[in-house]
């Protein structure tokens, strides 16, 4: 549940093709409509509520769905719905990607989204994965452990906040459980920004999680799968680089 990029870098395609990538048949509810393409969101159109909430109960009724994974809302209507869409699968796990803004900056979050998504959805997901800046911004923390913590306590078993927008030659990726860290997982800082990163990162986390993973197994084999698909990324517009989601499985050839 999250929304189209046009660009096929970030949102539902992203989602779609890390999917495809690790073995997972991903079916979609879109959330919003966005113009972006590598270097910015230049605007987006929430789908209605009702609407988005038609499409993922079509498929629920009929497809024996192993995990939801969310990503952008863009309105507290729409976190309102999905919350409680989820409520009526309590079994069912769920990956929440926090989207706020976009890589290049542009705010995705509607008025009163990041109270309504603390209210609302973080009581009721399985895991959320938000970067440093988003963590922040949620918690209203100043600093990352505590942010963590402080997820942690507001419901969502599991908080992975991802170290990619820090500093130095390694990053920090840090997983809480039950009020505290749990693991830290290092890797090293690589050169460019990318577009859909955080989105691919969820989605893997969902195949792990789809595939019967156990939670720490599915964050650190999502956490390899991603930084290898940023390792192995192409430039095709003139923004953000592009996550390689079947470096594994293709050569791509010369990519400028």
């Amino acid at each position: 549940m999250a929304g189209s990029d046009p660009s096929a870098g970030a949102g539902l395609q992203a989602d779609l093709l890390t999917l495809a990538s690790l073995g997972v048949h991903g079916c979609t509810a879109v959330t919003a409509l966005t113009v972006q393409n590598s270097v910015n969101v230049q605007s987006f159109t929430t789908v209605s509520a009702e609407h988005c909430l038609d499409q993922a109960r079509a498929i629920l009724e009929d497809i024996p769905v192993q995990v939801i994974k969310i990503g952008m809302l863009g309105s507290v209507a729409m976190v309102r719905a999905v919350a409680k869409l989820i409520a009526e699968y309590p079994e069912m796990p769920v990956v929440l990607d926090p989207v706020l803004a976009a890589g290049g900056g542009t705010s995705l979050a509607g008025k009163g989204l990041r109270d309504a998504m603390v209210e609302w959805l973080l009581p009721k997901v399985t895991i959320v994965t938000p970067n440093g800046p988003e963590a922040l911004i949620l918690s209203e923390m100043a600093e990352l452990s505590a942010a963590g913590i402080w997820l942690n306590h507001q419901g969502s078993s599991w908080v992975l906040i991802t170290g990619g927008h820090g500093e130095g030659q390694m990053l920090e990726n840090l997983l809480f459980h039950e009020g505290r860290v749990q693991d830290r997982l290092l890797q090293t800082r690589l050169p460019h920004t990318y577009h859909g990163s955080g989105c691919t990162l969820a989605s893997a986390i969902a195949a792990g999680l789809a595939q019967g993973q156990p939670m720490r197994e599915a964050v650190s084999a999502a956490l390899d799968f991603t930084h290898g698909c940023l390792q192995h990324a192409y430039c095709l517009g003139h923004g953000q680089y592009f996550p390689n989601r079947f470096y594994q499985h293709q050569n791509f050839g010369n990519h400028r």
